[in-house]
């Protein structure tokens, strides 16, 4: 995972007072209390609310403009910036999304719409690539969400079938062995725990997801490119089923698209013609 400069603040120095402004400010930004194009409280209320240094005040603020969600100027204040100059990918981004952002609509709707359109690729690279080992940390994964699924939900401990979740696609983005998708993977957290927080899935919803998921392991395990394609894009359809989300136009094109090219790629490595597999799913279907 990418560690960010901004995390390592000595404990106690005016690195982890100016937090205290920084996490209660992406608080209100996160949730949606506060707008892009939103004023920000003044230096000299944040210095009163929580009794601490101008210094420190403007050392929290200072995270949060270099990660692109505040805008500073002097002598006109700080405003909150449009969603398209945050740094969605820095992991304490995806952090306060994950902890704050489940009120917020437009977050669930951005992160869904990268992972549909980006993870059928994603496992389809992973397919030509993994290796024993990350073969093993999806299998693994896989376990958790299948053990947690058999046990009655909400009395046994251990992991839960979101953390299996988590687990299972972020073995996938790092048996693509490509160094920025592996990185990236942290982006799924928030993601699925947001997804998790929405649909309030049932047994017969969680059981059709985990049939989905070892597909898609399956896929992998076969070294099928567009098997893996297929599965992915079916995993990511149920979960917009689950949450009410319609594709667009624009995106089933785009997948369609790629998925007629990796069906002629592989057609031209397998002199005995097109995969069995190769097909349109592009659709926005729950089965």
């Amino acid at each position: 995972m990418v560690s960010s400069t901004l995390h390592a603040k000595p404990a106690g120095g005016r690195g982890e007072r100016g937090n205290l402004v920084t996490e209660h400010l992406a608080q209100r930004v996160f949730s949606g209390e506060l707008k892009p194009g939103d004023s920000i409280p003044t230096e000299t209320e944040l210095v009163d609310r929580f009794a601490i240094s101008r210094a420190s005040v403007r050392s929290g603020l200072q995270i949060l403009a270099t990660l692109g969600i505040i805008d500073r100027q002097a002598g006109r204040g700080s405003t909150v910036q449009e969603f398209r100059e945050w740094n969605f990918l820095d992991p304490m981004v995806t952090t306060w999304i994950a902890a704050h952002a489940d009120p917020n609509p437009d977050f669930l709707l951005q992160i869904f719409e990268f992972r549909r359109t980006t993870e059928p690729l994603i496992s389809a690279v992973a397919a030509t690539r993994a290796t024993a080992r990350d073969l093993l940390a999806m299998e693994e994964a896989y376990d958790i969400m299948a053990n947690d699924w058999r046990r009655e939900r909400g009395t046994a401990e251990g992991a839960s079938f979101t953390d299996g979740d988590i687990a299972f696609h972020t073995a996938i983005y790092r048996a693509t062995h490509n160094l920025v998708w592996a990185q990236l993977a942290h982006i799924l957290r928030p993601s699925i725990l947001l997804v998790i927080r929405t649909s309030n899935n049932t047994a017969d919803e969680l059981r059709d997801s985990l049939g989905r998921h070892r597909k898609l392991m399956e896929s992998i395990r076969l070294r099928d490119p567009e098997a893996a394609f297929d599965a992915t894009l079916r995993v990511m359809n149920r979960t917009g089923f689950d949450l009410g989300i319609e594709p667009t136009r624009n995106d089933d094109e785009i997948l369609a698209h790629l998925r007629t090219r990796l069906s002629r790629a592989d057609t031209g490595n397998h002199p005995e013609g097109p995969s069995k597999t190769s097909g349109n799913t592009a659709g926005h279907e729950k089965n």
